[in-house]
């Protein structure tokens, strides 16, 4: 463990350099390149579009302009011109861009130490959704890409702030504004100088660096749109957002001129507004205008995710409703498929969303909104809600699977059973739109500029739809675009991956801890440890969220809005657990606020605890009978003292130990079920009240968080032995200098239960060689007489009950044998791991026990834990309660209240008696929390920081790396 200290803080030290930089670099790439043999790039949402924009940016005059008006110019000329290039250069480009992003990350993070920058990298290579989204070709990795890059700018203006480093975050917002339209809302991260410590003239000449540069940036892309396309594109400058840039710039001048400027600038721009309003609009127009356009931005949600916009909301709605019957209603397809009002309303259709927003004036269009959210402020607010939640905890990144020819199967098959493909509406058959759709296809097609006359889509059959121009010349550049999208689109590099390894990573990206753990365990971290630029990190989080809310409020939850942002969560998470912490002093109210929670928690486990265990008691003053674990040893009990055999197999009524537990309870037997109940659950609260006192365990809080951990309550809900091991196990380890006292614990444990077979070894390799050869003769001894007392019977029987018993429960237990079959091994090699990895602790507890570094007290708790952990890791069945045995190293690793307290009820979703039945997230978190603790006793190293206190962001000189300092 020494040298594994050492090599540590070595890491420690090298991370941060330039070689640090440039390996995360090559193993990211790696990392990606292992992922393409599996998993191709693929289209990513609207890649259509993307292209579209992308060729039209060479246009003079658009064909889509709705799709420039929707798309930004940066994500479409990253989407346009590697695909250009040749298509795998798109996919190295992703690969690069996966790469560079977390190295930017691992940067940012650096802040708060070299394991916080270790701790971030580890967790952004093992992500499965932020893999997936780089080999999407579309916005969305460019975004995650953009935002990483200006995460690093934002760190470093916030650690050394000045006019510079503010103006490069102010222009990283307006690209990213560029890549994706609805990034504006991003330019609220400008107010951010306006929280640092610093004289508000700083503050605001700060502000001001980046306000310019992001409105600059935004706004250039419209006005060069304006200029090109003219009324073609419905981009038009802010004149709102560029009146602001231009009233901040004196804030960017020496103070002796910034009241003369700022007050004729102030002028300036008041006068414009109030006699310009927009081209063609008086300022009342122009507040109106802004009104509606807020009113249209709740269009989509309203009509389509929550569907509130219907005739009997009012008089907007119903004029809305006058104007569908009159343009659409009476026309193909809506006519020969009987759609009517209410069911044009209540449908949530993009496809009649479409025609709606084609047919209805936009100030009709808001004023029906707004009514429609004023009629169900509690159903609009609950959807929002509803979706930010699903952005924040279900929604991973899913890659495509081949599922193409199981859907044409189940169509085919569909199909012959019956009319399944075709509606009846009025009599006549009419083939059945796609995807639940009420229509086949929107009646108006997409909205084309057509300079030469209109183009209108023309219905020939209730099916059958075409556009018809009037302009031969319109048709021919409809016709370009469409075969340049498609040729474009074809150079996608298409191979076929491994779809079971691609099935496999989507479940890995369905268990991965969602958004809202990471955000929980990171504010609960940095609360506790207060990290030193705590902003850095809370800054990227806020631009996070402000993405995410902003999307929740006007669109449906979508697992690529939120994915682009997410690392921000997981180096928020990684900085707050393992960031260097700050070493200051502390005001009165933060050094109290500690000791106040702690006695809050305490207070509320022990209310709790006799909540539990009282109804639990009363329970059995009503009859409730016997545990299931305590029935099965009280039918033991009976049969042994009947010198009958108690071994005949019952599913999980068997009982499966040697007579000598039996024997122990055969006094409860007399009793009844209930009372034998109610006395082995006070018997079992004491033995692990008094065992955690036998470990030394000194504070109370400790004690009241144990009853109510999961495991200690499905050991006595179940009435199972768990409690007397972890009192002898406890016993063994005060006594352990005396042989004979630990030598009769370690033997009644082990008799009790033959799991516990390995704990005699970590008194071998402790060198109390005595006691360890007196364990195992008294182990014998107690095996052999409680055989004795019911004359051997059922003595061969019992090998094969416990083999039955094993092959029927251990894969659906919390046991290495279920793990490796839960990794798709067989049965028999799973059981092999199984005893590898015993052999491989026990030989680890050897080791540590010769390490002279450690005290002896720590070579005695590590070698314990060791040897517990390798009892459970040779056990081929493990329950839930077999995990009270971690009481034992997390009271001697931890005998006061601290964090690692919390983690036993990591184990509530396992439930304190329901088999986990093949669910590998369960397992997975069992194993976790399991190493978790065990780890806590067994790593003694030197936690202090090998970094400096606040380490730059700078790379290391070609000096210092050749010296190797």
């Amino acid at each position: 463990m020494g040298f594994l200290a050492a090599k540590w803080r070595s890491l420690e030290s090298w991370v941060g350099s330039f070689r640090s930089a440039v390996s995360l670099f090559v193993v990211a790439v790696a990392v990606f390149a292992v992922q393409s043999v599996i998993l191709p790039v693929y289209p990513g949402r609207d890649i259509s579009r993307y292209l579209q924009t992308f060729f039209q940016l060479d246009y003079h005059v658009p064909v889509y302009p709705a799709v420039l008006n929707t798309r930004g110019p940066l994500a479409a000329l990253g989407v346009g011109l590697p695909l250009e290039a040749g298509g795998w250069v798109a996919q190295v480009f992703l690969g690069l861009l996966y790469a560079l992003s977390i190295v930017a990350w691992a940067r940012v993070a650096l802040t708060f130490g070299s394991r916080a920058a270790i701790l971030t990298s580890a967790l952004l290579l093992v992500y499965p959704s932020y893999g997936i989204l780089f080999h999407q070709l579309a916005s969305d990795s460019l975004f995650a890409a953009a935002f990483a890059g200006w995460a690093l700018l934002l760190s470093r203006a916030i650690q050394r702030p000045a006019i510079r480093p503010f103006f490069f975050v102010g222009l990283g917002l307006g690209a990213l504004v560029l890549v994706r339209p609805a990034n504006q809302v991003l330019l609220l991260m400008v107010l951010l100088p306006l929280v640092l410590r610093a004289p508000w003239r700083d503050r605001f000449a700060w502000l001001a660096a980046a306000l310019i540069p992001a409105v600059i940036v935004s706004q250039a892309w419209k006005a060069f749109a304006e200029l090109r396309y003219g009324d073609a594109v419905a981009l038009k400058p802010s004149t709102g957002l560029l009146a602001l840039a231009l009233l901040s710039v004196p804030l960017l001048l020496p103070p002796p001129w910034r009241t003369r400027a700022g007050a004729l600038v102030a002028i300036i721009v008041v006068a414009a507004l109030a006699v310009r309003g927009l081209p063609g609009q008086s300022p009342g127009q122009y507040g109106r205008s802004v009104i509606q356009n807020e009113s249209n931005q709740f269009l989509y949600r309203s009509f389509e995710l929550d569907r509130i916009i219907a005739p009997e909301n009012g008089p907007a709605a119903r004029k809305l409703a006058r104007i569908v019957r009159q343009k659409l209603l009476t026309r193909e397809p809506y006519r020969s498929y009987g759609i009517d009002v209410h069911e044009f309303f209540a449908s949530g259709s993009d496809r009649i969303f479409g025609d709606l927003t084609g047919v209805a004036p936009p100030a009709d269009l808001a004023a029906a909104t707004r009514e429609a959210i004023r009629q169900h402020p509690r159903k609009f607010a609950s959807s929002i809600v509803r979706t930010l939640w699903d952005q924040l905890a279900n929604r991973p990144v899913y890659a495509p699977e081949a599922v193409a020819a199981v859907d044409t199967q189940a169509t085919g098959q569909a199909g012959q059973a019956g009319n399944t493909d075709f509606i009846v509406v009025n009599g006549r058959r009419l083939p059945r739109p796609s995807e639940g759709q009420p229509i086949p296809a929107s009646a108006i097609g997409p909205l084309l500029w057509t300079p030469g006359g209109p183009a209108q889509e023309v219905w020939t059959s209730p099916t059958e739809h075409r556009f018809v121009f009037t302009d031969p010349r319109d048709e021919r550049r409809y016709d370009k675009l469409g075969r340049d999208v498609e040729r474009l689109s074809n150079r996608i590099p298409t191979y076929d991956g491994a779809q079971t390894v691609i099935h496999r990573l989507n479940q890995a990206s369905h268990r991965f801890p969602p958004l809202i753990a990471w955000l929980v365990i990171g504010a609960v971290a940095f609360a506790w440890r207060r990290p030193r630029n705590a902003l850095v990190a809370v800054a990227p989080v806020v631009a996070g969220l402000v993405v995410i809310v902003a999307t929740a409020v006007l669109a449906p939850a979508v697992a690529e809005y939120a994915a682009p942002v997410s690392p921000a969560f997981l180096m928020l998470a990684a900085a707050g657990v393992v960031g260097v912490p700050a070493r200051r002093a502390r005001p009165a109210f933060a050094r109290s606020w500690r000791p106040l929670a702690g006695l809050a928690v305490g207070i509320a486990a022990g209310v709790w605890a006799v909540k539990i265990y009282f109804d639990r008691l009363h329970a059995f003053v009503d009859g409730a009978g016997a545990p299931n674990d305590l029935e099965i040893f009280l039918r033991a009990a009976g049969k042994v003292l009947h010198a009958a055999s108690p071994y005949a197999y019952d599913g999980d009524k068997t009982f499966a130990y040697p007579p000598f537990a039996a024997w122990l309870l055969a006094p409860l037997h007399p009793l009844g079920g209930s009372t034998a109940g109610f006395i082995w659950t006070v018997l079992s609260l004491g033995m692990v009240a008094l065992a955690l006192w036998l470990l030394d365990l000194g504070d109370w809080r400790c004690y009241a968080l144990a009853l109510v951990f999961p495991f200690t309550r499905s050991s006595i809900h179940l009435g199972t032995i768990e409690p007397l091991l972890l009192l002898l196990v406890a016993a063994a380890w005060r006594w352990r200098d005396a042989a004979w006292h630990t030598a009769g614990a370690l033997s009644a444990a082990i008799v009790l239960k033959l799991f516990l077979w390995p704990l005699p070894i970590w008194l071998a390799v402790t060198r109390r060689m005595r006691a360890a050869a007196i364990a195992v003769i008294l182990t014998v001894a107690l095996a052999a007489v409680s055989w004795a007392a019911i004359g051997f019977a059922g003595l061969g029987d019992f090998p094969g009950v416990v083999r039955r018993l094993a092959n029927d429960e251990s894969t659906s237990s919390y046991s290495v044998v279920a793990l490796g079959v839960r990794a798709h091994l067989p049965l028999v090699v799973a059981r092999i791991i199984s005893v590898l990895v015993t052999l491989a602790l026990i030989a680890a507890a050897a080791w540590v026990a010769r390490d002279e570094r450690r005290a002896p007290r720590d070579r005695d708790v590590a070698t314990l834990t060791i040897v517990l952990a390798a009892a459970l890791a040779a056990s081929p069945i493990v329950w839930v309660h077999y995990f009270l045995l971690l009481l034992v190293p997390l009271a001697l690793a931890r005998p006061r209240l601290s964090l690692l307290w919390f983690v036993p009820f990591l184990f509530y979703p396992l439930g304190e008696a329901a088999w986990p039945a093949g669910d590998a997230r369960k397992l997975g978190l069992a194993l976790a929390a399991t190493l978790l603790i065990l780890g806590s006793a067994v790593i003694r190293v030197d936690w202090r920081p090998a970094v400096r206190r606040n380490p730059t962001l700078k790379l290391s000189s070609w000096s210092r790396i050749r010296s190797g300092t």
